[in-house]
């Protein structure tokens, strides 16, 4: 698998976890929720978000690697 591959993969994964994450954000919208359930639910959106920012990163840097890989 060369770098661009691997962008693109990291890639599809952050959108995986971008749905997973408007998921919750539908369920935090239903009225019966507890107090805890939506501080769990918050948590768990908290930690995907950061997961979602950290493959989009590691995507760039594998797409910046690729492309200099590419100009040597």
């Amino acid at each position: 698998m060369n770098y661009g591959e691997w962008a693109v993969a990291y890639r599809k994964d952050a959108n995986r976890i971008l749905k997973v994450i408007e998921k919750k954000r539908n369920l935090l919208n239903e009225k019966h929720l507890s107090p805890d359930a939506r501080k769990l639910l918050n948590d768990s959106m908290t930690a995907y978000r950061r997961i979602y920012r950290e493959l989009l990163h590691t995507s760039r840097l594998l797409k910046k690697r690729g492309e200099r890989y590419h100009e040597a």
